[in-house]
């Protein structure tokens, strides 16, 4: 049906006309104080408005429907192009919270020498270093056209070993002179802490925390390094079960016995001279068993309340934080050696004697010659071991960035400086540390065997150590891609997280570095070992959003 154009323009102005009511509308403004509203005549005013209620709860004109809504953050700038620009952040919350697998790597125990401070060995001479006799540029070097060695000593003719350093080799045969211990380095090794690798462990960590739309929040998280355990040993103690006494060494005429299981210098205050200097006494073998083994593992936590965007670019975001944090390393060394008791000559590659280039066609066999076995001592069993817990706490600063803005990938760096209150606490206890064939020809009497040789003490130590951390971490959409994965429930804004944190730590000390050895009638003792410590985690797990 058609209507005509002036049909259109009568009922319009028919339709204003009859319009009888007025209509009002409030007024835009701020709210105004709480106040009641009169209640109705009909209700019972305590059903509708009862008394008490927060500032909150109570009807217009205390709250009003034209009132901003959640905003946290208004601001009105103007941008580098010129234009003004109004932003606003509403009081979103995001949370997130992951768990993941952790593989540690803790450095290594250290790379002392177990033992006292021993004269240093040449690897040229096979013998000690020993200091070069001076000729104030006046006649010619002692020594000198005289071949390798002389008599019973391996330091050159032109050197001379005075020191209050031990005499790095064992002790052997009574009633001899000591210069015929002075034999060759190659057949009682001083063991050192070398020997380990850094430590290696799988554990866990996680993380909760939120963020806000101004990129503030908190965020708290916490690790678990697991324990690894790493050990050396030369020799045995026993053969398909049954231990070793000096009844069965002696029945195979000493061919249990081994030289190279390893040795350690024990000063305990006795100087002696000996072929080409002096020297301190002395050094024990172990021919027998020698092992000593290490454990460690690492817990901590840290809490940081992160600042407001400080700078904030297409693509990349940044933010201070303060912190605390908390960690606790748990340190173990231990030592067991296992002494023969017997005296013996050696079989070897090098010339015992010295005198000439030391060559010898005979094979080593690092084991007694034949028929010349004889018994010191008894057999003795000797062990030390040192446990250091170090609790670490403070306060600490950095930066967290962020990369990229969508969400399917996203990689996030955070770099932590801090200065933590350590607090070291030393255990340290054993029995038979100490130079036994030694004691028995020079002490005047002293029998370590037949005395209490069995040691305990504790210390505690505190002092400041920095550290430093620098995290990593990748996060990435790919669950929903996983099949069978993707169709959990819980899959749901969850993506995969994988990451590398490296934390050093400084002036930690270490339990294989902090003894003083020192041998019967001394005691070996604790002296704090410091150095820089450092752990990797490498992270892989999953973070779940809400």
């Amino acid at each position: 049906m058609r209507f005509p154009h002036w049909l259109k323009t009568v009922a319009g102005t028919l339709l204003l006309t009859a319009v009888a009511g007025s209509v009002t509308a409030q007024d835009y403004g701020a709210a105004g104080p709480g106040q009641f509203q009169p209640a109705y005549g009909t209700n019972n005013p305590g059903a509708l408005y009862p008394q008490g209620l927060p500032q909150g709860y109570q009807p217009y004109p205390a709250i009003s429907p034209y009132q901003m809504g959640n905003v946290a953050w208004d601001q009105t700038f103007q941008d580098t192009n010129g234009l003004w620009v109004r932003r606003m952040l509403h009081s979103n919350r995001d949370y997130f919270g992951s768990i993941d697998m952790v593989y540690h790597e803790i450095k290594r125990p250290g790379n002392t020498h177990l033992g006292s401070d021993y004269a240093d060995l040449d690897p040229i001479s096979n013998g000690m270093v020993g200091t070069f006799i001076p000729t104030y540029n006046q006649g010619a070097t002692p020594g000198t056209g005289q071949g390798g060695t002389g008599g019973g000593s391996t330091t050159p003719d032109n050197r001379v070993t005075v020191t209050r350093e031990v005499l790095p080799y064992p002790y052997l045969i009574p009633d001899s002179n000591v210069g015929d211990a002075q034999i060759s380095n190659n057949l009682f090794p001083i063991r050192d802490l070398g020997a380990f690798e850094d430590f290696r462990s799988i554990g866990l960590s996680a993380e909760w925390g939120f963020f806000n739309e101004d990129g503030s929040g908190f965020g708290i998280s916490g690790y678990w390094s697991g324990n690894d355990h790493q050990k050396f040993q030369m020799g045995q103690d026993s053969i398909n079960g049954v231990t070793l006494t000096q009844e069965i060494i002696a029945s195979t005429d000493g061919r249990l016995l081994f030289t190279r299981n390893g040795a350690i210098p024990l000063d305990w205050g006795m100087q002696v001279v000996a072929t080409n200097g002096t020297v301190n006494l002395g050094t024990n073998k172990y021919d027998v068993l020698f092992a000593y083994d290490v454990d460690t593992y690492s817990i901590g936590a840290d809490a940081n309340f992160y600042m407001p965007l400080s700078v904030q670019r297409d693509g990349f975001k940044m933010r201070p934080l303060l912190g605390g944090r908390y960690m606790h390393i748990n340190e173990r060394f231990n030592f067991r050696g296992i002494d023969s008791g017997f005296g013996y000559e050696l079989e070897e590659t090098l010339d015992a004697t010295g005198g000439g280039n030391g060559q010898n066609t005979d094979a080593a066999t690092y084991r007694p010659d034949p028929g010349t076995i004889q018994a010191n001592y008894d057999l003795f069993e000797a062990t030390l071991t040192n446990n250091v817990r170090s609790d670490l706490a403070g306060a600490q600063v950095g930066l967290r960035y962020d990369f990229g803005e969508g969400e399917e990938f996203h990689l996030w760096g955070q770099s932590t400086f801090g200065l933590l209150v350590n607090h070291e606490q030393y255990h340290q206890y054993g029995n038979n540390i100490g130079d036994q064939q030694g004691l028995l020809e020079f002490s005047n009497g002293i029998d370590m065997l037949a005395e209490d040789a069995t040691f305990d003490s504790s210390r505690s130590m505190t002092h400041i150590s920095p550290m430093f951390e620098q995290t990593i971490m990748a996060e990435m959409e790919i669950l929903d891609y996983v099949p069978i994965v993707k169709n959990m429930p819980f899959i749901e804004n969850t993506v995969f997280r994988v990451g590398l944190t490296g934390t050093v730590v400084g002036e930690v000390a270490r339990a294989g570095e902090s003894i003083d050895w020192r041998g019967f009638p001394q005691f070996p003792s604790i002296k704090a070992g410091r150095e820089t410590w450092w752990m990797t985690q490498w992270n892989f797990g999953v973070e779940k959003r809400f």
